[in-house]
């Protein structure tokens, strides 16, 4: 299953376009077997996610199952 990763929740989204300045979002997609093994490794990661080529760490604030 592929869950995707955000550094904003979907209300802030929602509420702040303007403050992102029309910038990237931080978000990474990878795949576990269920949700739970997705938030365990967030947590073993004391809530941090990094970006596929290393450039940046976020800390995740919104987990989504990619369909």
């Amino acid at each position: 299953m592929k869950f995707e990763f955000k550094s904003l929740s979907v209300y802030e989204e929602d509420v702040m376009p303007n403050y992102t300045a029309d910038g990237k979002l931080n978000y990474v997609v990878r795949e576990f077997e269920d949700m739970a093994q997705a938030i365990k490794y967030v947590t073993d990661h004391h809530g941090f996610m990094t970006t596929d080529d290393g450039s940046r760490a976020f800390e995740v604030r919104n987990i989504q199952l990619v369909k």
